[in-house]
């Protein structure tokens, strides 16, 4: 049987999720990778490999 999450646990987790989110869009905004790691106060490492991960998926436009 899984244990369930304590409150706390689980604030932590949505944190976590949410900082992701939160470096994706400012990613995707164009700011510099550096300063993202300052606004949302995580080490550049973790900005840099989600920042991989957002160049890898952009969809290359159409021409019509």
């Amino acid at each position: 049987m899984k244990k369930t999450l304590g409150a706390e646990q689980l604030q932590a987790a949505q944190l976590e999720v949410l900082k992701n989110m939160f470096i994706a869009h400012l990613g995707l905004a164009g700011v510099p990778q550096l300063e993202i790691a300052k606004i949302v106060r995580v080490d550049l490492n973790r900005v840099n490999r989600i920042g991989k991960s957002l160049k890898k998926r952009k969809v290359m436009p159409r021409g019509n």
